[in-house]
Formats: structure tokens, sequence, C-alpha cells
């Protein structure tokens, strides 16, 4: 497993709290939802270009928990991988939200019809609630 540098942490941990701020806003003026959507989208930009300047630094395994029944295979045409970890139930939740915000806008990439091959579209963040990540795959082998 691999974590990420101290000073990526703390640049993701400001750029989470900015989020937060900017949903936050989102919800108590609807009015300024598509000038406020234009902003949360360039600072997908921004965590991409923090994540492509991060530093991993290598950790041990952890060892495999209690294995969970899967669900039986169908020939999906959305399939999501969803991982979250967090210190406490409130942090929890505050990354679902995140996550869903997130996964909303990929979703609506995935849905754009500029290709009919499968695809994959991977996301996610880490900071000081914790961390998620997923990957939405679309196609008859999502």
């Amino acid at each position: 497993m691999e974590k990420v540098d101290d000073l990526t942490r703390e640049k993701l941990r400001e750029w989470q709290m900015r989020r937060l701020e900017i949903k936050d806003r989102i919800q108590a003026h609807p009015e300024q939802t598509l000038a406020l959507s234009k902003v949360l989208d360039l600072m997908d930009e921004e965590h991409a270009e923090i994540m492509s300047g991060a530093q991993f630094v290598r950790t041990a395994e952890p060892s495999p928990g209690p294995k969970l029944d899967q669900p039986p295979p169908i020939a999906a045409t959305y399939q999501l991988h969803l991982d979250v970890s967090a210190h406490s139930a409130e942090d929890l939740r505050r990354l679902l939200d995140m996550a869903v915000h997130e996964l909303q806008r990929q979703i609506e990439l995935a849905s754009a019809p500029a290709s009919t091959g499968p695809r994959r579209y991977p996301g996610g963040m880490a900071g000081s609630l914790g961390g998620y990540q997923f990957e939405v795959g679309v196609g008859q082998d999502a």
C-alpha cells in the first residue's frame, strides 16, 4: 500500500476544506449553483495537479478483512468500485458526500456519447478526514 507524503497531504487537506466550503455555499445559495459548479470543475483540475506532483511512500499491506459476499455477476453497463476509509462516522458521511458529488461528475462524463467502447473513470482523494478511491466502469465489460 502507498501513502501520500506529508506536503501533498496538507495540500489535499486545504483543497478538501475549500471544496467543502463551496459545496456549503451551493446549498446555502442555490442561485449561485452554476457559477460555483464551474469553480468545482476547476478544483478537479487542481486536484489532478496536486496528485501528479505527489510523492508516495510505500507502507505495509494491511491484513485482509473478512470476505464480504460479492453480488452475482451481471452484464452491467455501469459498474462502481468504491473504497472509503475515515476516522469517525461524521468523517465517513462527509467523505461519502464528496465522493457522490465527484461520482456524479464522472457519470456525466461517462454518459457523453464520445466513445462506444468500454471505458474507466477513476477518482478519489485523501485528507485529514480519511480518503476515498473509486472507479466507474462503463460498457459491456464494466
